[in-house]
């Protein structure tokens, strides 16, 4: 991200990576953060 965006943000949220894989795009990560939210609050779909 470049400076802006990180100087604006309000929250940073990391995401544990293992290999050498050192980001993701947007879309996956959006979609890891849902299912981890999903997850933390036990919601059953």
């Amino acid at each position: 991200l470049s400076a802006s965006w990180i100087d604006n943000a309000t929250q940073y949220i990391i995401i544990p990576m293992q290999g050498e894989i050192d980001s993701l795009n947007v879309s996956v990560s959006a979609g890891i953060l849902i299912f981890e939210a999903k997850r933390q609050r036990n919601f059953n779909s």
